[in-house]
């Protein structure tokens, strides 16, 4: 067997790369709680929940119910907020008419210089009677019926948001909600670690009193995506956003179509080009894709050389390699699936990954290729 310098430069750089590249990952660093979970029975705030309607009629009266089914002792309120004369949502809402904490407010049908989102976002926020706001689209349904209970107990003196997970129901398709779970690794260790930066989806909740005293989405008004984006972004300071990990906080959400899920990834390219401390995320998120990407190429050129060139310990250490990497990588993903309820198939978790630069590739192309004009309400 040869065994000269180069093989053990192959080996101890092999070596390297799988360690560093299984590290630089997402799915391996740890995502915790920030705050102490507060008990039953302790004190927790009313509430108000913002639907915001965006022409779901058929969702919204699907997941209404679970609203108002809600275990939440305090007491809440529900404001529903949706287009000025559609006739649908109205027959939707004159169904749960007897429910005392159901209000309605509706924007115009036209909306000048504020994105239709932002505008029926702002106005359920300034009709709510309570100071804690939770926000969501029809779309979204609650894991369960403690969910504004579980979201209210990560609430203290310190905190003024609240971020909890938000993914694809079970009967998207699993690569969306792959995409998802890789994002809110990211963005909840963020939050949770120092200062948040932006969500996956809805689930969040914050300050009335902070909205309005500090102008809302002023600064973004021209931005006709990103209401949830731009709130966390905005409002956040350092050590302040409570990150909410209880499987009874979560939200699901539809995606019917693939048109829906593509339109959305342009959307998210477009805001995350505007939010503050983007540097720092995308920095973050290149360096585990390019090392992931390098170990594996790396592996595989070392593996075709020593063979090659008759460096049988090189080989076999490459091929631990290659087999210790796939390995370890679907047993991190699994395990976050498993904190976040998630199902994904283990033997695509490999093929997920490697596909993650051809999907960013390909959602910059279509944004680049996009009018910029649908993301803007200032079409001059």
């Amino acid at each position: 067997m040869l065994i000269d310098n180069i093989t053990i430069i192959i080996c101890i750089v092999v070596l390297l790369l799988t360690v560093v590249s299984v590290v630089a990952n997402p799915f391996f660093r740890s995502v915790k709680s920030n705050r102490s979970y507060k008990e039953e029975g302790c004190e927790l705030p009313p509430i108000t929940v913002v639907v915001l309607s965006q022409n779901d009629v058929e969702a919204l009266d699907k997941h209404l119910p679970l609203l108002f089914d809600q275990d939440y002792a305090p007491g809440f309120e529900v404001i529903v907020v949706g287009e000025k004369g559609d006739l649908d949502l109205e027959a939707v809402l004159g169904k749960y008419a007897d429910h005392k904490n159901l209000y309605t407010t509706y924007i115009p049908k036209r909306s000048l210089f504020m994105s239709k989102p932002k505008l029926s976002a702002s106005l359920g926020i300034k009709a709510a009677h309570n100071e804690w706001i939770v926000m969501l689209n029809a779309s979204c349904a609650p894991a369960s019926d403690k969910w504004l209970q579980s979201i209210a107990r990560n609430i203290d003196d310190n905190t003024n948001l609240v971020v909890g997970y938000s993914n694809y129901k079970d009967d998207v398709k699993p690569y969306r909600r792959f995409i998802r779970l890789r994002e809110a690794c990211y963005y909840l260790r963020s939050a949770a670690r120092g200062m948040a930066y932006r969500s996956t989806g809805a689930n969040i909740a914050f300050k009335r009193s902070e909205f309005i005293g500090k102008d809302g989405y002023r600064g973004n008004l021209q931005h006709v995506y990103g209401e949830y984006d731009f709130i966390i972004n905005k409002f956040a300071e350092p050590g302040s956003a409570a990150v909410s990990l209880d499987p009874d906080s979560f939200l699901h959400q539809e995606c019917r179509t693939k048109k829906t899920w593509t339109e959305f990834c342009i959307a998210n390219s477009h805001v995350g080009s505007h939010l503050e401390r983007k540097s720092r995320m995308r920095l973050t998120y290149a360096f585990d894709v390019l090392l992931m990407y390098l170990n594996y190429a790396a592996l595989i050129a070392a593996g075709v050389y020593s063979g090659l060139t008759g460096r049988w310990l090189a080989l076999a250490i490459a091929v631990v390699c290659i087999t210790f990497t796939l390995t370890l990588r679907i047993i991190l993903v699994k395990k976050k699936c498993r904190l976040f309820g998630e199902r994904i198939s283990a033997w695509a978790i490999p093929f997920y990954e490697l596909s993650l630069v051809w999907f960013d590739m390909l959602t910059k192309l279509r944004y680049m290729r996009a009018d910029k004009h649908d993301f803007s309400t200032h079409k001059i």
